[in-house]
């Protein structure tokens, strides 16, 4: 009878399922609605800044979730806000640097174009005659 107590308290404890390491929240279910309805980004943001705000400390986030609502704030034209959000990205997890940096060089105001300071009262240069044949 003493054998079947350690047992069953094996058997509890195995039923009692994986914790992860990593807090998903309902990540999967809403990136699948996203799939379906394309129209739904506003709401997808908004599950992915509520599972920011759930961790502040960042230590239980994902990899690339930041990113990836940096990513909504980019195609919403919240530039400045996703900077910040890739910069964390980039910050939590050092191997995505090369990417955040160029997502960052996305949400940076364009440079002033080099055709717009040019005069414009010279003709342009005419390109040269094919020689004969």
């Amino acid at each position: 009878m003493k054998v079947w107590i350690p047992l069953l308290l094996v058997a509890l404890i195995g039923c009692q399922g994986p914790r992860t390491t990593y807090d998903w929240g309902s990540y999967d279910d809403q990136l699948y609605k996203l799939t379906e309805h394309p129209d739904a980004l506003q709401a997808y943001g908004l599950s992915l800044k509520m599972l920011i705000d759930r961790n502040p400390d960042g230590k239980r986030l994902p990899p690339g979730i930041l990113a990836e609502y940096g990513y909504v704030l980019l195609v919403t034209n919240h530039k400045a806000e996703a900077a910040e959000f890739f910069a964390r990205e980039k910050a939590r997890w050092p191997e995505s640097a090369k990417l955040m940096d160029r997502m960052i060089r996305a949400c940076a105001p364009p440079a002033p174009d080099a055709k717009a300071d040019a005069p414009t009262d010279v003709a342009p240069v005419p390109a040269p005659a094919a020689a004969p044949a």
